[in-house]
């Protein structure tokens, strides 16, 4: 765990998940759940995070023989929803979190609570990478092309995003170029101004994107995981592309500091049997990403490495935190 000074705010959330143990008696925590568990998704309904979670959360109904309800709180880059989920004294409350977590912790906009004392983390349930499409009418292909055209010609080539600065900012400094970022505030928009050529590209996760590069309205040039992925098995990787830039977007699932282990560890469980059956795997690739899941304590040394990271990019590139 990453060593942070106890304060203030730190005691308080130490002294809720006390609490929080308290009220929930040993044979509570052996019958868990006990009521509705809400699901809570940081962003609006409809999306492709909301999707999963609907989807997990009709099969945590039938595994845990309990009603199982998403509830969508989106803003403030998901700290609203994150922060409802801190609060939660029920012991019936989860949070269905993202690298947005680390990210706001890092960068901003930061949340009331520092991430890595005020939540547990139960498992991993998806990950999909971003990608590069470009307007038809571009003369680069590829990954490689378009390095070799950006450098050429710095800050020429544009590309829309929809709050990914931090990832393009990092994929810039990697590849030694400098496409000039046009944010958007969402990423349907900013593909459609690539669709339009209002910009030369745009950035956004595979599942927003597919249907237009599916159409041919896009061309893909490169994807962020570290090997190709599936539902995009002809686009080569950045790193293919001779640029060491890997970033995903990881969804899983959190449950409020002072949460009995008995509990984490029977969601964990489940949730692991749920991300695992054939029928779960099928639904969420058609979704386009990539289930997985982990256990708690492999998704915190997860969560712990890649807090180590962000902070030494926090440091070479202190104009990305917002003050």
């Amino acid at each position: 765990m990453i060593k942070t000074p106890l304060t203030f705010f730190a005691r308080c959330f130490a002294v809720a998940g006390l609490s929080l143990a308290a009220a929930l008696p040993t044979s509570a925590q052996e019958n868990w759940p006990r009521q509705t568990v809400k699901l809570v998704v940081p962003y609006a309904a409809g999306g492709t995070t909301d999707l999963i979670a609907r989807r997990l959360a009709e099969r945590l109904n039938t595994e845990l023989g309990q009603t199982v309800v998403v509830e969508n709180k989106p803003g403030a880059s998901t700290n609203i929803g994150a922060q409802s989920v801190v609060n939660a004294k029920d012991g019936h409350t989860i949070l269905l979190g993202s690298i947005f977590q680390l990210l706001n912790h890092t960068f901003g906009p930061k949340p009331d609570f520092n991430m890595f004392e005020a939540l547990e983390p139960v498992s991993l349930v998806a990950n999909m990478p971003f990608v590069l499409g470009a307007n038809p009418g571009t003369p680069f292909n590829n990954g490689k092309e378009l390095v070799a055209a950006a450098k050429a010609e710095p800050r020429h080539l544009s590309v829309a995003h929809a709050q990914l600065d931090v990832s393009l900012t990092l994929l810039n400094d990697k590849a030694g170029m400098e496409l000039l970022l046009v944010p958007y505030k969402g990423g349907a928009p900013s593909i459609s101004a690539a669709m339009a050529g209002q910009v030369d590209m745009a950035y956004s996760l595979v599942p927003v994107m597919l249907p237009q590069l599916q159409a041919g309205n896009l061309k893909p040039l490169a994807v962020s995981s570290a090997k190709r992925f599936e539902s995009l098995p002809d686009v080569p990787t950045f790193a293919e592309s001779g640029v060491d830039f890997i970033m995903e977007m990881w969804y899983g699932l959190f449950m409020p500091a002072g949460t009995p282990q008995t509990i984490i560890d029977k969601l964990a469980e489940t949730t692991q049997k749920i991300m695992a059956s054939e029928q779960m795997i099928t639904s969420i690739r058609a979704a386009g990403a990539d289930p997985v899941h982990n256990t708690p304590a492999e998704f915190r040394a997860q969560l712990e490495k890649e807090q180590t990271t962000w902070d030494e990019v926090a440091r070479s590139m202190p104009n990305l935190v917002q003050r």
